[in-house]
């Protein structure tokens, strides 16, 4: 939960598989770093330590966060509530702070939990996030979407957006699968337009939208389907799999 302002803490949430490694820690640390600085927190200078969950036989998320009033990280253990599935999502307000905040994984998150209740309030999956009739993030993932023409489209981070891993992973691989990437506004003509819209995110992996505020959306599933087979070689190679911390040996 927020404890103050935006400067008051930076976090991470990543994947654990049963073995303890982290997905795609470097790119996370990368994350963590950058925000940290926007935010001028100071970073503990050792990693943090991620390790088996005793309680949990499959994956799992872990929250790392650091707060700007201590020299120690702090990781919070939880399980994942869906994932790679269809799902149902409405449309609320972006919250908004400043240029140099937006985006960043910070301690003012009141405002995501915020969009998380209302779309389970409406008894949907997920929020998606709109500042000036655009979509610019979601709650818990990124959005994407297959525009009529075959090409797909993320809003660009100048739109106040988090920097998403798992779209990052797949921004470069969709390419080579025949589905070039765009980045540019998610607005209403184009989402209307859409053949299929997306939200992928660490916890939720590719969850295919299929109601938009009470609305059928996109008729598609070539989008999904491809970022779930893109996304399951990924973790099948063992460069994406990290050991973070200290091991007993």
């Amino acid at each position: 939960m927020a404890t103050s302002g935006p400067r008051s803490e930076v976090f991470t949430t990543v994947l654990v598989n049963e073995q303890g490694a982290v997905a795609d820690w470097p790119a996370h640390q990368q994350r963590l770093t950058e925000h940290a600085k926007r935010l001028r927190i100071a970073l503990p200078k050792q990693p943090p330590v991620i390790s088996a969950h005793p309680e949990q036989s499959g994956w799992w998320l872990a929250r790392v966060s650091c707060s700007a009033t201590e020299t120690t990280w702090n990781v919070e253990q939880r399980t994942i509530s869906f994932r790679n599935e269809g799902i149902d999502a409405v449309t609320v307000p972006a919250p908004r702070w400043n240029e140099r905040t937006n985006g960043t994984k910070h301690g003012d998150w009141t405002a995501y939990q915020t969009a998380t209740q209302a779309a389970e309030d409406a008894g949907c999956d997920a929020a998606l996030l709109v500042h000036e009739y655009a979509i610019v993030d979601a709650d818990r993932g990124t959005p994407m979407l297959l525009d009529d023409d075959g090409t797909v489209w993320m809003a660009p981070s100048s739109e106040g957006g988090v920097d998403g891993i798992t779209a990052a992973v797949l921004e470069a691989l969709l390419p080579e699968a025949g589905l070039p990437v765009i980045k540019s506004k998610l607005n209403e003509r184009t989402v209307a337009r859409c053949a299929e819209f997306i939200v992928v995110g660490t916890g939720m992996g590719v969850c295919r939208i299929n109601d938009l505020d009470g609305e059928s959306i996109g008729s598609s599933e070539a989008l999904s389907s491809t970022c779930q087979r893109l996304m399951a070689q990924h973790f099948t190679e063992e460069s994406t799999w990290s050991v973070v911390g200290p091991r007993d040996v």
